[in-house]
């Protein structure tokens, strides 16, 4: 007799639990699941997810493990520099960070409702679990991987200090206390798009204004034609966001002097000293548009010292022809000292 894998036991088990009590009415047309037996059920129901999630997630050549014990580590070496709590991010990307497994779980909802209502058989969920783990695990690490660099790069800046960055009452940026950090959380504004915090900097000897803004947002920073009307409720917070970042950063003259990258309304752009953008050639369009993307930001922001094109994977290859000018490409896969040396370029 062939043993049961793990996932099919604990299936089997939530099967009985069914069997047991009558009135839950699972069919292809009607869920019903009465409120005392919810709880019960919804265990068995995600141990199953969860056997099926570490079931795959071993098989896939993603490294979510490696990811999340990089990225655990660097997060509170970061947050403790910075003279914050914690990181704040979306509660998905966050479990999935912190354990892999418990992130997954959601992959196969669906599919797994599927199966106990007589939708798919066995082999089919198998087949549509898998697939839906295997795109979960890639988007979420790529993700991940933005967020464990961007920290690096942080820790890398050897920060004495901290501050986020405020508007005063002229609209100045202005440097407040930080008391919380999120990519892409910046003071409410419906046009501007300011760095969203500071860090005295020990390895440069200089403040160094940082963002990281949204990567499909640069787009937006290039304005062809002035609107009639400032927007009323756009912001640039968008620190919830589950999609690419890119990283701007500035040397300051003094805390007074703080950018205003683009002010969306008023159509100007004041270019960072270096743009940090991560290359997605699983992206429509593929490799081409990747690139082409980074060749856009290029022209919209005109970095004093270019562009540092970070791909996840380390045996990452490109072709050369597609790199745009004053874009240099690296894959550190989790060796921060190469990213460092890419920050090296700023004291040229």
């Amino acid at each position: 007799m062939t043993e049961l894998t793990a996932w099919k036991k604990e299936y089997a088990r939530l099967r009985e639990y069914i069997a047991a009590h009558p009135d839950i009415v699972l069919t292809k047309n009607e869920i019903s699941i009465p409120q005392p037996l919810r709880d019960e059920f919804y265990n068995i129901f995600d141990d199953i997810r969860r056997a099926v999630a570490v079931e795959h997630l071993d098989a896939l050549p993603v490294k979510a493990r490696a990811l999340s014990e990089h990225y655990v580590r660097i997060e509170k070496e970061a947050a403790e520099l910075l003279g914050v709590e914690k990181i704040d991010m979306p509660i998905d990307l966050d479990v999935f960070l912190h354990n892999p497994e418990e992130g997954l779980i959601r992959a196969c909802y669906n599919c797994l409702f599927g199966l106990i209502q007589g939708k798919i058989d066995e082999a089919e969920f198998e087949n549509l679990a898998g697939e839906s783990i295997a795109v979960y695990v890639a988007e979420f690490f790529r993700l991940g991987y933005e967020r464990w660099a961007g920290l690096e790069l942080i820790k890398l800046l050897e920060p004495e200090e901290a501050f986020f960055v405020g508007l005063d009452e002229d609209l100045k940026p202005c440097l407040c206390e930080l008391e919380t950090l999120a990519f892409g959380r910046q003071w409410h504004h419906p046009t501007m798009r300011i760095p969203e915090f500071v860090v005295r900097s020990r390895r440069f000897n200089s403040l160094v204004a940082v963002k990281m803004a949204l990567a499909a947002e640069i787009d937006e920073y290039l304005v062809h034609i002035k609107p009639l009307r400032p927007p009323k409720k756009r912001t640039g917070d968008t620190s919830f966001t589950l999609d690419s970042r890119a990283v701007l950063l500035s040397f300051l003259e003094n805390e007074t002097k703080i950018p205003v990258y683009a002010d969306i309304f008023e159509g100007t752009r004041t270019p960072p000293d270096l743009l940090i953008e991560f290359v997605n050639i699983n992206a429509p369009g593929g490799e081409e548009e990747a690139f082409d993307r980074i060749r856009r930001h290029m022209e919209i922001l005109n970095p004093k010292f270019g562009c540092t094109l970070i791909a996840p994977a380390d045996d990452f290859q490109a072709n050369g022809e597609m790199i745009p000018e004053n874009v240099r490409l690296v894959a550190p896969g989790f060796d921060a000292t190469k990213l460092a040396a890419e920050l090296n370029i700023l004291s040229a």
